[in-house]
């Protein structure tokens, strides 16, 4: 079975941030949808009928070049994961390297 979520931005140029827990295919319906994946160089745009290939255990941001940007995410259904899994996503999502706390 695949899932598919379709997502409008309301507001262009406030990205949000999604973290990808299993590969998922992100493609735009409408507009121009500005695209960031931690951890990559470079940002990718993409305009309405392109699609990306989004890998597992990343986070991405989105953000639509105009209001009312659309795309959606489609996935196939994953298996329930094993708890040795959880724990290899959970620290896959860390942030790496030293920390600064705000006091």
């Amino acid at each position: 079975m695949r899932e598919i979520r379709t997502f409008e931005l309301d507001r262009h140029d406030v990205p949000t941030g999604w973290f990808i827990d299993r590969p998922q295919t992100l493609k735009v319906t409408h507009g121009q949808i500005w695209l960031t994946v931690e951890g990559e160089t470079g940002d990718i745009w993409l305009r309405a009928g392109e699609s990306v290939e989004l890998q597992p255990y990343s986070t991405i941001w989105v953000s639509a070049a105009q209001d009312g940007g659309r795309f959606s995410m489609a996935s196939v259904s994953a298996p329930r994961k094993l708890w040795v899994e959880r724990v290899i996503a959970w620290f896959a999502r860390r942030p790496s390297g030293p920390r600064v706390l705000a006091s």
